[in-house]
């Protein structure tokens, strides 16, 4: 970037063309949206992988969240981080449905052996701070997690959202419940 109006552009590119409506509002609606998707993804993919978690009772959303909010610069090394940004831009947002599923897969059988969802998540950023390879990373989010396209991601979303919004609102009527008895 040459400029910070550059920069600036970037960020407007990334947030309106690229990532998903609503994932940095108030309630992370887009955000529960993309969790509830990656959730759907790996037991799609890594079907071993996602049928031991549940039994962990391990919600993916524990490292995922922090991986889509902030597209992996606070989990990745930042040559890493760059690269996936390259392809990010390139292919667009089911990128990070790609390397989030090849994360797990990568480790897919030392989480085989895990009994605590402390060992998983331990595990998992392990992973993440020392992929400094990014080919080895790409690879096998594209090679080995096997083709997805932008419109079955999208279909997938429409699909969540409906449940998505009904758990906002119950939460919403909770809170506010919550703060009625308060007074």
């Amino acid at each position: 970037m040459k400029t910070e109006e550059d920069a600036f552009w970037m960020l407007a590119v990334l947030l309106e063309n690229v990532l998903v409506n609503d994932c940095y509002t108030n309630n992370l609606f887009g955000c529960h949206v993309e969790q509830r998707v990656f959730k759907d993804l790996l037991a799609k993919k890594c079907p071993r992988i996602a049928a031991h978690l549940e039994a962990l009772e391990f919600d993916v959303s524990f490292v995922a969240t922090e991986w889509f909010l902030c597209l992996f610069s606070k989990s990745l090394p930042s040559e890493t981080t760059l690269r996936v940004w390259d392809v990010l831009f390139y292919e667009g947002a089911k990128v990070l449905f790609h390397v989030a599923l090849a994360m797990f897969k990568m480790k897919e059988e030392e989480l085989l052996l895990t009994h605590q969802v402390g060992d998983v998540i331990d595990i998992l950023q392990r992973t993440t701070h020392h992929l400094f390879d990014p080919d080895e990373l790409l690879t096998v989010a594209f090679d080995k997690i096997g083709f997805m396209t932008t419109n079955t991601i999208s279909k997938q979303r429409k699909k969540q959202e409906p449940e998505v919004m009904k758990e906002l609102d119950l939460r919403l009527r909770r809170l506010n419940s919550l703060r009625m008895d308060e007074k």
